[in-house]
């Protein structure tokens, strides 16, 4: 999937009305109607490792930081569908990657999670999305376990990284050296600080997700695997994790 952020950090963390966050790891699925059927979709999908419950590999991942104690809107529990924004899929033109989603968020049926998003999309660069919106009907949530500090140390690490370049040669290579591993433990020659990357760090999605969570202590190193496909880092913060489809704050908690 590509992606271009379009809004800049200015001053201040999260500001005086956004000091507590709520944390969460966004996954999209294989079969979701964003994604377009592409190539990049359809090869993410066959190379993921065998799913625990049968349904289809996560193929996407995004961290979601959601201010606790300004109001914001939240997804609520029932069969209402809804619609996401700023989300562009792998393989669109410039004019659909810029006009798919239009619209929607001045709707009266957006009803969605917003907060700020961080993640990288293919041929794209890392971007910290300041009001992007995730809907429960194409989204799955873990909500992670983390103090408001290891929390603000995840966003600013997210904010250092911005604008580093997509990992092919990792995301390609990925599958094979997870499949050789059975055998005999391959290297990873492209991780994101590799010789090979000549000096510029460079990330596909779960990579750089996973990194940030571990390296700023949310999750534990060998809690997680490094360079690891979005199924597998889905699967590894189970444990670490609870499933969580927000709701309007002060009514219901899941």
């Amino acid at each position: 999937m590509t992606f271009r952020s379009q809004y800049k950090y200015t001053s201040g963390l999260l500001g005086t009305a956004h000091d507590l966050m709520d944390v969460y790891c966004c996954f999209l699925g294989a079969t979701s109607e964003l994604l377009e059927d592409h190539y990049l979709n359809r090869g993410a999908a066959w190379a993921s490792p065998p799913t625990v419950s049968g349904l289809p590999p996560k193929v996407h991942v995004e961290l979601l930081f959601v201010p606790t104690e300004a109001p914001v809107k939240t997804l609520k529990l029932g069969h209402k569908v809804y619609k996401d924004v700023n989300v562009e899929a792998t393989g669109a033109s410039k004019h659909n990657r810029v006009s798919r989603y239009s619209g929607i968020e001045n709707s009266k049926e957006d009803d969605s999670l917003k907060g700020i998003a961080c993640s990288i999309l293919y041929g794209s660069t890392v971007h910290v999305n300041e009001n992007k919106s995730f809907s429960r009907k194409n989204w799955e949530f873990r909500k992670l376990k983390c103090t408001k500090k290891k929390a603000e140390a995840c966003l600013k690490w997210m904010r250092e990284h911005e604008y580093q370049g997509f990992n092919k040669l990792g995301f390609f290579s990925e599958p094979l050296r997870r499949k050789m591993s059975c055998v005999v433990p391959l290297p990873n020659m492209f991780r994101p600080d590799s010789a090979l990357q000549f000096g510029q760090k460079k990330w596909y999605c779960s990579e750089l997700v996973e990194a940030a969570l571990r390296e700023t202590g949310i999750v534990q190193p060998g809690q997680t695997t490094a360079s690891a496909h979005p199924e597998i880092l889905f699967q590894e913060l189970k444990n670490l994790s609870v499933p969580s489809a927000p709701i309007d704050r002060g009514k219901l908690s899941l």
